[in-house]
């Protein structure tokens, strides 16, 4: 097999870039599905949301253990699952931007709730697999951060062209158009797909981990273990209170536009901007990460995001340029979660091996999916819930003052109060500094050396 290259970086670029053409897209576009085009009370949106989502997040943990427990085929262990479910994936997200707004509405909430079911099931088949994947790439520590970096990369391209054609596209007249979130959808899954594919072929899973002869997996002692895994749960937790004030911004992020600063066209500008951000913290993350560590880095920029966001909140913005300027500037920030969250999942695992003897990728991977998804289903319902308390009204063109001051107070407090809390975890809970990284690091390399591990 070939040595780690440029090609393995791209691979996983490009793995995280087909997740993200339809997850993201639903993440950006289908709660305005909704409510905008289908005319879904968002009360109603954010309940089938929770309920979905969660059910979701306990499968994560289902299909880690089921390819825990599996051998490795002649094609790895991880690559054939990318494979088999990306297809139905695809197809899925497009049957879930249907123009359906003429059913009856009983008929509207249940295909609501069948379809983001069934497509939930099948991105869990191929983002389980694929965020293990990169454990079983490499165990260099400097490869696996730029994976890491790699793969967030993949996700800041689709953002990044997302927020620049998806509101120039889907809306005439500041309203939205329902044939072009469905052609959209399409064209979304396309890409996905087919990134996927260049993933199972270029990405090779060159270490495999070997049990003890004669142990068979155990899903609860696996479970356990993973229960017990310090790091784990810190990071889990840190990036379950950012995730869910990003996420929930994130929905709120086209009635900001619309109602607050009243042109939705705008945000393609932010898009633009997050092009110049991308770049700035896909080179400089490795350099500020190496020298002050994984964790502070997360910590520190997290920190003066949430400061900037709570002062925003008394200060409110009226001018959606001047906005644009300063939350481009947080989210250089709070970049670290998104950059580098990857490989300190990565570190998690090896924390697992150091702790237990055993690594369990696909367990501890899916663990933390689980609850990556479980905060995605309370920011859905959050953003459709939040919408609901100020008082949004889908059926009104133009909203009150009273409701668009209430967007602005929304937004900039919980994204403040999200990665305040995050910040706080990260600094009490999460215990794999800078320093004891390396420690780490240097202990297991001991152990392998000695024949006491399964490499």
């Amino acid at each position: 097999m070939r040595e780690f290259s440029m090609k393995d970086k791209i691979g996983y670029t490009l793995g995280d870039l087909g997740c993200c053409c339809t997850e993201q897209f639903r993440a950006m576009f289908l709660t305005v599905f909704y409510t905008l085009v289908l005319k879904v009370n968002p009360v109603h949106v954010g309940i089938i949301l929770l309920i979905t989502k969660i059910w979701d997040a306990i499968n994560d943990p289902i299909i880690g253990a089921i390819i825990d427990s599996r051998k490795s085929t002649k094609g790895g262990r991880f690559i054939p699952w990318i494979k088999a479910f990306c297809v139905p994936m695809g197809v899925l997200c497009v049957i879930g931007f249907l123009d359906v707004s003429s059913w009856d509405y009983k008929f509207k909430l249940a295909y609501i709730l069948i379809t983001y079911i069934l497509y939930e099931a099948m991105y869990t088949c191929v983002n389980v697999p694929f965020g293990s994947l990169s454990s079983v790439m490499t165990d260099d520590v400097n490869h696996r951060t730029d994976l890491s970096r790699y793969r967030s990369l993949g996700g800041t391209i689709f953002m990044t062209v997302i927020v620049i054609v998806g509101p120039l596209v889907l809306y005439k007249d500041n309203k939205p158009v329902a044939s072009r979130f469905t052609l959209m959808a399409l064209l979304c899954a396309t890409i996905g797909v087919f990134c996927l594919i260049v993933t199972s072929s270029w990405c090779k899973e060159r270490i495999e981990w070997k049990a003890q002869e004669g142990k068979k997996f155990n899903y609860l002692d696996a479970l356990k273990n993973v229960i017990k895994n310090r790091a784990l749960l810190g990071l889990i937790f840190s990036s379950l209170a950012g995730m869910i004030a990003a996420s929930v911004v994130n929905g709120l992020n086209t009635y900001l536009f619309k109602d607050y600063f009243g042109d939705v066209k705008v945000m393609s500008i932010s898009g633009m901007l997050n092009t110049v951000y991308a770049i700035i913290t896909f080179i400089g993350t490795k350099y500020v990460s190496k020298k002050l560590g994984k964790k502070e880095w997360c910590m520190y920029g997290a920190g003066f995001a949430a400061l900037v966001f709570g002062i925003l909140f008394f200060v409110p913005v009226k001018n959606p340029l001047v906005f644009i300027a300063i939350n481009g500037i947080c989210y250089l920030g709070a970049s670290g979660f998104q950059v580098l969250i990857w490989a300190m999942v990565n570190d998690a695992i090896d924390y697992q091996e150091l702790m237990t003897g055993e690594r369990n990728e696909g367990m501890v991977y899916s663990t933390y999916s689980f609850f990556r998804k479980l905060s995605s289903a309370v920011s859905a319902s959050l953003s459709s819930f939040t919408l609901a308390m100020i008082g949004y009204n889908v059926n009104e063109v133009v909203q009150t003052a009273a409701v668009k001051a209430n967007i602005w107070k929304s937004y900039t407090a919980i994204y403040a109060v999200g990665y305040l809390i995050a910040v706080l975890i990260l600094f009490f809970v999460y215990p794999l500094s800078k320093k004891k990284t390396e420690q780490m690091l240097e202990e297991l390399a001991k152990r392998r050396a000695k024949g006491k591990g399964g490499r």
